[in-house]
């Protein structure tokens, strides 16, 4: 609709389509008349629509939607393949200088909110989501907190490794600048100001290191260390270790602390070959 709604009125603004107004008349109203056309075409497409969805479907046009697109992606979300997906395309278009948890989470997170849901219908009607076959593992708290530790990519592990490697003013500065952000998960400062975004020294371990905490959190779940989550949620700005104690109690804490050594671990060996470029530099200069 956006893109439909976009080409009509550019359409008929390139092609002089409107009602045409005398040169008296001041410019806000005609641009006023000018847009009646358009919004004539836009109401009237819309209108056909309802009329086709309603009468020969019995649904509406977002009902359709929901069955034929939502419902099978839906299926998709609570899967391993789904997980991995979404996790390494968020960190490959952040790279790219795009918004990936932005992006990618305007479609995912009204999926990984409805599994949520379902695992709180499954308590409201007194099962246990404990090694339940039927609770979802896959839901937006798992998205937020457990493989997004200093923001996506798992740069708080990248924080860490630096603050034990680092001997380059450049990457000192920017690892200082950059560590309370990334306490409460906001890593803009070392996404742009290191920068990651078209780096190749550290696209590998913004895209395994997330990887890694992801399957970490769903095997977790799966055999049962962790409950899988509920409606209950934490802001996402919650620093790591409090938001999975928050979450699941102590084993949310403990799968936290694993997925942050395991995300220094990856990071460590990359870190090392972006602050040895740096330090060239600083002794060239």
């Amino acid at each position: 609709m956006s893109f439909f709604t976009s080409w009509v009125c550019c359409y008929c603004e390139k092609n002089h389509l409107g009602i045409k107004m005398p040169e008296a008349v001041p410019g806000g109203v005609v641009r006023a008349f000018e847009a009646l056309t358009p919004g004539m075409i836009l109401f009237t497409t819309a209108a056909v629509i309802y009329g086709i969805t309603h009468f020969a479907f019995n649904t509406t046009f977002p009902e359709l939607i929901f069955k034929l697109i939502q419902v099978p992606l839906q299926g998709l979300s609570d899967t391993i393949l789904g997980g991995t997906i979404i996790a390494s395309l968020q960190s490959i278009l952040f790279w790219a200088g795009i918004h990936g948890p932005n992006v990618v989470g305007g479609v995912v997170k009204p999926l990984l909110i409805a599994n949520s849901l379902d695992n709180q219908a499954l308590l409201d009607a007194g099962q246990q989501l404990m090694n339940n076959p039927a609770a979802k593992i896959f839901t937006v708290q798992f998205d937020d907190v457990f493989y997004k530790s200093g923001g996506c990519g798992l740069t708080m592990g990248f924080l860490i490794a630096s603050w034990l490697i680092a001997k380059s003013d450049q990457m000192k500065s920017i690892t200082k600048l950059a560590t309370v952000p990334g306490i409460f998960n906001i890593n803009e400062p070392v996404i742009f100001g290191l920068p990651i975004v078209f780096n190749p020294y550290l696209l590998v371990p913004f895209i395994l290191a997330p990887l890694a905490a992801f399957y970490v959190t769903y095997a977790a779940i799966a055999v049962g260390f962790m409950a899988p989550f509920s409606a209950v949620q934490v802001p996402w700005t919650t620093p790591p270790i409090i938001a999975g104690l928050l979450l699941d109690g102590w084993q949310g804490a403990v799968i936290q602390i694993i997925n942050l050594a395991i995300s220094t671990a990856i990071y460590f060996p990359f870190v090392r070959m972006q602050d040895k470029k740096m330090l060239e530099e600083e002794q060239a200069a």
